[in-house]
Formats: structure tokens, C-alpha cells, sequence
């Protein structure tokens, strides 16, 4: 007589961890929307002119030295530097790319991700890696245009809320806690990244004051 009451496979556990966050429907990695990236890059933009306004003390300091080797009055070498031309700007836009790249290549988030609990990854929920990162901070600059409403409308069209720069480099934004605790980087790796950060971007910032 055959069984009446198979042994039914047990039901999966709704608290189950996946690549993707917690298992719900799909198990998609469900990606942060515009506006929560949009406060999370201003405060990285207040970042960036903090270490902008450190590179520019560095460079007074080397100013005056040099002024004072090359016995020239102080006021007229800055005034050379103060007409700061293509190479500050480019360099300045290499200063910004350097920061995003190690902060979310080597950790995952930058200043402003992290305070807003964010955090980069690849598409299958694994570590973002600094090819990843660059591809996609390169790309900001298109998706950024017309004061960001490219990246808003490709945003919108993407299930995971990935702009042109996330699905060049296949990466998502998302909360750090949708993603697995070992893909995760703890704060003492990202203060030592920040400071690598930090010394990049400084660096490029006088780097162009220096080629002016």
C-alpha cells in the first residue's frame, strides 16, 4: 500500500542568508534608490573639499618655502597660482575619480555610503573590486549630466536601481545589510582606506597646482 502521507520537503527558513541578502521571491539584491545616493554624494562632495582645502595649505606652505629659496616676494608667486587654469581642473576631477575608486574598490563605501549605511557590491552580492569601482566612478561624470537626470532615468528602468556606471562595471548599490556578513568590510580596514583616499586625492589636487 503506497504511503498516503509523504515526507514533504521541509519549507524554507525566511531568515535563509543568500548572495543576494535575505532570501525573499527572487533573492534579488534589492539596489538603494536616487535620492539616499544623491545626500550620500554630497556629503562625500563635503569630504573632497575638506581634503581640497588641506591639499591647498600644503601648497601654501610649499609656496612660501619656494618663495623664500628663490628670494621672490611671496604675494607675486601666489598670484601666478591663483590664475590656476585647465590643470587644476582636470587634476581636481582625477582627485574625486582616485577617491570613490579606493574607498569602494577597497571597502565598499565611501564617507558618505557609509554614514548612510550603503555600501557597493558586484551584482552577485561579492566584494566590489577597484576595477569595478573605477569603471563606474569614470562613468559618473555621464551619468551626472543635466544635473543628474541621466542616471535618474536609467535608474528608474533598472530593477536594482542601476545607473549607467553600475551596469558598466555590474555592480550595486544597496544596504549594507542585504549583503552577506563575510563580503562585508569592518571600519578599521575603512579608516586605513580613507586615509589611502585621502593622500590620492590631496596629492592630485597639488599635482595640478604644481602644472599650472
Amino acid at each position: 500500500m503506497s504511503d498516503l502521507n509523504p515526507e514533504l520537503p521541509p519549507e524554507p527558513d525566511p531568515t535563509h542568508f543568500t548572495l543576494g541578502g535575505y532570501a525573499s521571491g527572487s533573492g534579488a539584491i534589492e539596489g538603494v534608490s536616487f535620492w539616499p545616493r544623491v545626500a550620500a554624494r554630497l556629503i562625500d562632495i563635503v569630504v573632497m573639499t575638506g581634503l581640497g582645502s588641506i591639499a591647498g595649505a600644503i601648497f601654501g606652505v610649499v609656496l612660501v618655502i619656494v618663495a623664500t629659496i628663490l628670494r621672490q616676494p611671496q604675494a607675486a608667486l601666489a598670484a601666478k597660482y591663483h590664475r590656476a587654469g585647465i590643470a587644476v581642473f582636470i587634476f581636481t576631477l582625477l582627485a574625486g575619480v582616485a577617491y570613490h575608486t579606493i574607498c569602494e574598490g577597497l571597502h565598499g563605501s565611501t564617507v558618505g555610503k557609509l554614514a548612510l549605511k550603503m555600501v557597493v557590491v558586484r551584482e552577485d552580492g561579492t566584494e566590489c573590486h577597484p576595477v569595478a569601482a573605477l569603471k563606474r566612478s569614470v562613468a559618473y561624470f555621464f551619468d551626472a549630466l543635466i544635473f543628474g537626470l541621466i542616471g535618474y532615468m536609467v535608474m528608474k528602468k533598472t530593477a536594482q536601481e542601476q545607473r549607467y556606471g553600475d551596469r558598466w562595471a555590474h555592480t550595486i548599490v544597496c544596504k549594507r545589510t542585504a549583503v552577506a556578513p563575510q563580503y562585508l568590510r569592518g571600519s578599521g580596514r575603512f579608516a586605513t582606506v580613507l586615509l589611502l583616499a585621502a593622500m590620492a586625492n590631496i596629492g592630485l589636487v597639488i599635482v595640478g597646482l604644481l602644472l599650472t
